[in-house]
């Protein structure tokens, strides 16, 4: 992105989204006096007091929405928490028709960007979040996550230790939320075709089982695949397989089950298949290279032929939660669940470019993965109220244990002649038995991970929650083995106790506006020495704990009159670091070698705003959203890290028409644009991207959608991670979909 590029976009957006704010609340406030409130809805069932650990649901079209969980464990309106939290609602993924995370995340929050292609990997204010939540537990996958049964995504930015009970995420996480069994009859098939041969099915149906005073049961029952040709020979298809359900069960009004479990087979192979053009100058961290798709990888080029790779994954998640109502003012949650990943695949790769711009190096890596994971929490909710102040006591604790396997070899392949469509040399290499395809794996290593923590947190508030103060500490000690199967070598993992915190304050300036504050931290154990005469002697003092520490301040305005008229606008400033990095500097004595630094940093601003206002036959709704910043890399401050990207805009708007000879229609899109970032030694740099959608509601049943992504048709590169080894964004897709609802 040139310099006249970024400057439009900080420079042209900004102000837009600060007049839009100013002018939506000054309309909201104008027609707060002549839009009546909304009357409330005959309940389907009897009213029951709903547990303090579950959000309300929200039966809306909007794009906005009040509550989560994942912030505190129990549930807590977005204005009044001290937690730069976003929440994309099942509205914006309907509309975006997304099929994985990276379509609603690149348009519905601030500050967080795309990693790579293959997974749910994101970059969330500079640092790099690897795995994703599944109803605010942790759930590792290597593939897209499911979206068949997801009912809307969480955001949740800045150190996770706390509050997720999961020391790992520092930038923050994404949380898949589960469609929930329902009491009100009901469901839906969509049936989705579009361009490359897609076809995507999806089913969900929900209702009671039993309905008496003393019992209730409620049911789900979800059901999808998906599959599409790819334009690279080598992964031939698309091919997913799901099927899930959930069970909602009430005894009495005091205690509820709630039971979710899907099975996914992903059996498509899609990986890094293209490659970089690295004729001229080699770049340097000082003098980054433009990156730049080889001429000779085109759309359709593969590094190998289908016959010979393949990628074929297993998935499946169970989880329970037991909620019981102890006292009048005593609450308990007791959640499990459990996940197994069976993967199995043999990749077929380029890694280097020769210096002639057209041979590729290349790989072959047969791999084999079991991943098997159980995780138990019990907390403990109770809350002391006077006249004056409201005490919120959270007590809980967490443990987890992991069964981790992983076979895998690296083989050289014969070198890549790009220039011809054919593989001379391919027959003769596959036609021998090689190590881990026939042969014992060369690298073959088992771990098993155990982590128990505990915590407690205080949510003190005063003048009916005008004023929070927000306090909690966890303790966690880690554990386990690893276990080398080749040369039966075991390693213990660090057994020590460690401590995190996150405090914040909340005050309500005015009953629709809150400012607050927040303080967070992660620690990340490490084991090794740094150097002290010469590279690699280790003769230097022990590594210190990292630290991952957070300082945020921000506002967060809501407004409703009915739903016409809403709005939420957050405004976020952060400073974010982790401290005490292992990397590679002077000793002292003009020789490179082992050194702790002292921090990686990003830091800078987030505004995120969604809004409905009503206009005409109909309703504008809006989601807008920037981001700007900058970081620094422990080694050099003047360098940029990795994957940050300093700055990013979005819009998403659609307009429906409520009333009038076109009621049931909409029409809306999305614009998405950001500047480079650094991957290595290259600048990436990404197009600004345009999505069109339209939909058509009619007979109450009825709906008609067409999507249209990436309208230019830009083909760009997403991420590197060798000159033979980069991936590239889906190109053009226009999708119809006809979906039927009861």
């Amino acid at each position: 992105m040139n310099p006249a590029h970024s400057r439009n976009l900080t420079q042209g957006f900004l102000p837009f989204a600060c007049a839009s704010l100013l002018a939506t609340a000054g309309a909201a406030t104008a027609l707060a006096q002549a839009v009546p409130a909304p009357k409330p809805e005959n309940a389907s069932e009897p009213a029951v007091e709903l547990s303090p650990f579950v959000v309300k649901e929200e039966v809306t079209d909007s794009y906005r929405a009040r509550q989560t969980v994942v912030g505190s464990r129990s549930a807590k309106d977005l204005v009044s928490m001290p937690t730069s939290i976003v929440v994309i609602t099942a509205q914006q993924i309907k509309d975006l028709n997304a099929t994985d995370v990276s379509q609603v995340l690149a348009v519905g929050v601030s500050g967080v960007t795309r990693n790579q292609t293959i997974n749910d990997d994101v970059n969330i204010r500079g640092f790099r979040t690897m795995n994703s939540l599944r109803n605010s537990v942790t759930k590792g996958s290597f593939k897209r996550n499911p979206m068949f049964d997801v009912e809307r995504i969480e955001v949740i930015k800045g150190p996770g230790a706390l509050i997720i009970g999961n020391n790992s995420f520092l930038g923050g996480a994404v949380n898949f939320v589960t469609m929930r069994a329902s009491a009100t009859p009901g469901g839906s098939i969509q049936t989705t075709v579009g361009t490359s041969n897609s076809l995507r099915l999806a089913a969900n149906v929900t209702g009671p089982v039993v309905k008496s005073e003393e019992f209730r049961l409620n049911y789900r029952f979800t059901l999808g695949g998906e599959r599409a040709d790819r334009d690279k020979k080598i992964e031939d298809q698309d091919d997913r397989k799901f099927i899930g359900g959930g069970l909602a069960m009430y005894f009495g009004n005091n205690i509820s089950l709630y039971v979710n479990g899907y099975y996914y087979k992903d059996a498509g192979y899609f990986y890094w298949n293209d490659f970089l053009d690295v004729s001229g100058t080699a770049p340097t961290l000082k003098n980054l290279g433009k990156a730049k798709i080889n001429t000779y990888s085109g759309r359709s080029f593969s590094p190998g032929r289908k016959r010979d790779a393949f990628w074929k994954n297993q998935d499946s998640f169970i989880d329970t939660t037991l909620l019981a109502k102890l006292t009048q003012n005593g609450n308990l949650r007791a959640y499990w669940f459990a996940s197994n990943l069976v993967d199995r695949r043999r990749i077929v790769r380029g890694i280097t470019v020769q210096a002639n711009n057209y041979m590729l190096d290349r790989q072959d890596i047969p791999l084999a993965i079991d991943n098997y994971s159980h995780n138990g929490q019990l907390d403990y909710l109770h809350r002391y109220a006077t006249d004056f102040f409201a005490l919120d006591t959270t007590l809980g604790v967490d443990a987890s244990y992991g069964f981790s396997r992983q076979g895998q070899s690296v083989l050289a392949m014969p070198a890549l002649d790009t220039r011809r469509n054919s593989f001379p040399d391919d027959d003769t290499y596959f036609s021998v038995k090689r190590a881990g395809a026939g042969l014992p794996n060369l690298q073959d290593t088992l771990n098993r991970s155990t982590s128990y923590s505990y915590y407690f947190q205080e949510n003190l508030s005063f003048l009916q929650e005008r004023l929070v103060l927000v306090g909690g500490l966890r303790w966690f000690r880690p554990g386990g083995t690893t276990e080398n199967m080749v040369t039966k070598v075991i390693t213990n993992r660090p057994d020590t106790v460690f401590r995190t915190h996150k405090y914040g304050v909340v005050v309500k300036v005015l009953p629709n506006l809150s400012a607050y504050y927040t303080n967070a931290q992660n620690i990340f154990l490490q084991s090794g020495f740094t150097d002290k005469f010469a590279a690699n002697d280790q003769l230097g003092p022990p590594l210190n704990n990292q630290e991952g520490n957070l300082t945020e301040y921000g506002l967060k305005y809501t407004y409703e009159v009915s739903n016409k008229v809403s709005l939420f606008a957050t405004m976020a400033n952060f400073d974010m670091e982790l401290t005490n990095v292992r990397t590679f500097g002077d000793l002292g004595n003009g020789v490179q070698g082992i050194i702790q630094s002292r921090q990686d940093k990003g830091k800078g601003w987030e505004y995120d705003l969604s809004m409905r206002l009503g206009a005409g036959n109909g309703n504008f709704d809006v989601v807008a959203t920037y981001f700007d910043g900058q970081s620094s890399i422990a080694a050099d401050p003047t360098v940029q890290a990795v994957d940050f990207v300093p700055r990013k805009y979005s819009l998403l708007g659609k307009y429906s028409w409520t009333g009038g000879s076109l009621k049931g229609f909409s029409i809306g899109g999305s614009i998405m644009d950001q500047t480079g970032k650094r991957n290595g030694n290259y600048l990436i740099d990404f197009p600004r991207l345009f999505n069109l959608f339209a939909m058509y509601r009619w007979n109450k049943h009825w709906e008609t959608q067409l999507n249209i992504d990436n309208v230019t048709d830009e083909r760009y590169i997403v991420a590197i991670a060798a000159t033979g080894l980069i991936q590239t964004a889906d190109m053009q897709a226009v999708r119809f979909a006809v979906k039927y609802s009861w």
